[in-house]
């Protein structure tokens, strides 16, 4: 066991490029942003447990762990209370069934970032991902047991499933282990855990503004809304969605060659799929708020798409020069939604400090 206090984080991701489209292994443009994820890890002797969320308003819990990972509390939790902290209870079962019995810990864990300060909604910004990404990392090094960043990805996406179940790409965990921006493409199959990833560099005149929509979307029940259509109606998901890949291949070429003409271009075409999805699966991917926000937006000569599943939460505008991107900030800040101070980060996980403990 680690004799000290460890403290790490990891950071949030937001898509550019290839939502949807990634689910069927195309390669989705994906970075890292600077919000993060915080877990601070410190000792206790008595093989006791606690867990603090420094931003949620939830209660401090005390459990033990046995051999196989299981909590027991030392008092019975409210219903509600263990499915609030049943990821990170998930989190905790699957470490102890990969690596042995995990000594006593108190453990601090901080997503404020990832929450509207006014209103508390959660912003689609990847933070149960961040979360897996820091918890592991930081238990693993309470362990002793160092693990390198290919393992970290692969650990995290099977420790991510092990709590959520089986969903999602993985483009999140590759963003907030890996940091910067890249290409990720999801593996062909469970047996092949690592996506691909390509670090890419930003293109010096792409300009990105982002928005929030005003309220939070569930991935889960978009995703299961385009499945169901895949299902019923296999040709018509075939043919936007060989759209969608195919735009989502060549914009990840073209902002790789610094093509920023090219990329505005195919992002305003990929949208207009995710509407076509989004009606045909009768999911609202491009609701009324983005409608709005994608005609501001192109009232001053940029380009909007959803980020992510769509419905609410964050959008994206892209321009070539920085006076549309003032133009598209004052037009946003006049309006009814928020411009959000959200930047590229170049640096994924990284254990920031850690103290030796009297």
């Amino acid at each position: 066991m680690y004799e000290s206090s460890i403290c790490v984080k990891s950071p949030g991701k937001l898509i550019l490029l290839g939502e949807y489209a990634v689910l069927e292994h195309a390669p989705a443009l994906v970075t890292a942003v600077d919000r993060h994820c915080v877990v601070k890890i410190s000792p206790l002797y008595n093989s006791t447990f606690q867990i603090r969320t420094k931003n949620l308003k939830l209660p401090e819990i005390q459990f033990t762990l046995d051999a196989d990972g299981d909590a027991h509390f030392r008092n019975p939790l409210p219903q509600k209370t263990e499915t609030q902290f049943r990821f990170v209870l998930s989190m905790l079962k699957y470490i102890t069934m990969r690596n042995g019995k995990i000594p006593g810990a108190s453990i601090e864990i901080d997503t404020a970032p990832f929450y509207h300060k006014t209103t508390g909604h959660k912003f689609g910004l990847g933070s149960s991902a961040a979360l897996t990404v820091s918890l592991l990392s930081a238990l693993m090094e309470y362990l002793n047991k160092h693990i390198e960043q290919e393992d970290l990805y692969r650990e995290a996406f099977l420790a991510h499933r092990h709590a959520q179940g089986k969903l999602g790409s993985g483009t999140d965990i590759a963003a907030s282990v890996t940091g910067g921006v890249m290409s990720y493409t999801m593996p062909d199959s469970i047996d092949k855990l690592n996506g691909q990833v390509k670090s890419l560099l930003w293109p010096e005149d792409l300009h990105m503004i982002t928005v929030w929509a005003g309220y939070a979307a569930s991935t889960r029940s978009f995703v299961s809304n385009v499945n169901v259509f895949r299902d019923q109606h296999p040709h018509q998901y075939d043919a936007i969605m060989k759209n969608m890949m195919e735009l989502s291949t060549d914009g990840a070429a073209a902002f790789e060659a610094g093509d920023t003409a090219a990329f505005l271009e195919i992002a305003r075409d990929f949208e207009k799929q995710e509407q076509l999805l989004g009606q045909k699966s009768d999911t609202e991917i491009i609701s009324d708020v983005h409608q709005e926000i994608s005609g501001m937006v192109q009232s001053v000569g940029g380009t909007y798409k959803p980020s992510g599943a769509g419905g609410g939460d964050i959008g994206v505008a892209f321009c070539k020069d920085p006076s549309t991107a003032e133009k598209i900030k004052h037009v946003i800040n006049e309006s009814m939604f928020d411009v959000m101070d959200l930047n590229m980060y170049p640096k994924g996980m990284e254990v920031v400090h850690t103290t030796e403990v009297d």
